[in-house]
């Protein structure tokens, strides 16, 4: 079934960036563009050296929540009027994602049918105007450098990550699977060090140091906002494992680390099959957990962050065995449905606010997560079944 994709990859190519474009196209029409005027103030506030977590109520509603090194990379688009910067910019991140995506060592027909998965979480992330494809691409970029043994550009979406969202540090992980463990951590510092003297040049070092306390500040703020705004209710924020009980058990004060302690430490477990390590489908599903888990356990999820774990879901899905058995078809139609489809205009507006506003949209990722970590627990990852499933030879 999945060998149809090989004849309609032109079709999915042109939707993946058509679509995006169109999306950001039509926010300018409708003069929609609070994100991108966020991401804008970065660099400027940068530049002019004041508060980058400040509210700026002439310039946008909400407030910024990415660090300094934000201001570098959306610099380049603030050279362009906002009717194109807005366009370029979405498509930006679609490209970053479709690179990392196609570069996984996947059948031609099966990285067509990832993109067909992930194509609706595409439109709602851009639509959105939101960064998150080019965070879900960092981590898959940081485990296909460590695979190819090039860790110096490992550490470097790693921390490109960090620096700017703090989701890329779950790429960290990766280095488990590093054939050269000493140099990632040199590298590592590297980097580090690096990106945090970069912002300084349209900056000052003060400044820039400051704004790392005040960037925590505001991470903690913004949790805590998410958890409690209206008793847990009417936030489009929390769409987490974490928000899904607290607001259909309707006790909104239970602690994240009663969810969070739990979920690492399932996260790390399938990590004690050391004997896997350099397997190709074992490191592959770890992938796939490892974004949907930073997804259904932050509180900072929204139903643009979904092309996050949807990406996991559809790496996921490629790894099972073909035939694909039933169950697992259910889950991605579960998926499909549940998160993907309950946030386009094929829902009424009440459902859609629904699974928004209670995480119901959440729910079918956390189902997929569970089943992946006891994959990982429980599968045999010997390598010759994995080139069935995994081999890059064309169809």
């Amino acid at each position: 079934m999945l060998t149809i994709y090989k004849e309609k990859k032109d079709i999915t190519r042109i939707l993946w960036f058509l679509l995006p474009a169109l999306a950001g196209f039509a926010h300018v029409l409708r003069k929609d563009i609070n994100n991108y005027a966020i991401y804008k103030g970065v660099f400027w506030h940068l530049f002019q050296q004041i508060n980058l977590y400040s509210l700026y109520p002439k310039e946008y509603i909400d407030s910024n929540h990415y660090g300094p090194l934000f201001g570098l990379i959306i610099m380049p688009f603030c050279a362009f009027p906002d009717s194109i910067g807005v366009v370029l910019w979405v498509v930006f991140h679609a490209f970053v994602l479709y690179r990392a995506l196609m570069i996984l060592p996947l059948r031609r027909s099966n990285q067509w049918f990832v993109l067909s998965i992930c194509i609706v979480d595409l439109m709602t992330s851009s639509h959105n105007v939101q960064v998150n494809p080019s965070v879900a691409a960092l981590i898959i970029l940081s485990w296909y450098f460590v695979k190819k043994e090039k860790d110096f550009w490992a550490v470097l979406v790693v921390m490109i990550g960090t620096f700017v969202k703090l989701y890329g540090i779950v790429g960290l992980v990766f280095w488990l699977f590093s054939k050269h463990k000493v140099q990632y951590i040199y590298y590592a510092f590297f980097w580090t060090a690096v990106l945090l003297v970069l912002p300084m040049f349209i900056s000052s070092p003060s400044f820039v140091l400051q704004t790392y306390q005040d960037w925590y500040n505001s991470l903690v703020e913004k949790n805590i906002a998410n958890q409690t705004l209206t008793n847990g209710i009417s936030t489009m924020q929390d769409v987490s494992l974490m928000g899904l009980v607290r607001r259909l058990s309707g006790y909104p004060d239970i602690s994240n680390l009663v969810f969070l302690v739990p979920g690492f430490l399932l996260q790390l477990l399938p990590l004690l099959r050391f004997k896997f390590y350099q397997t190709q489908s074992f490191q592959l599903r770890y992938l796939a957990s490892l974004l949907i888990f930073v997804v259904i356990f932050s509180s900072s999820s929204e139903s643009a962050t979904f092309i996050i774990a949807t990406s996991g879901v559809a790496i996921w899905f490629i790894t099972q065995k073909h035939p694909v058995e039933r169950w697992v078809w259910a889950l991605m139609i579960l998926v499909i449905v549940g998160t993907s489809l309950s946030a386009t205009d094929i829902f009424p507006k009440a459902i859609r606010m629904m699974f928004i506003l209670y995480s119901i949209k959440a729910f079918p990722c956390c189902l997929v997560w569970f089943v992946c970590i006891y994959q990982l627990l429980k599968n045999d990852y010997a390598e010759k079944d994995a080139i069935t499933i995994l081999s890059r030879n064309k169809d």
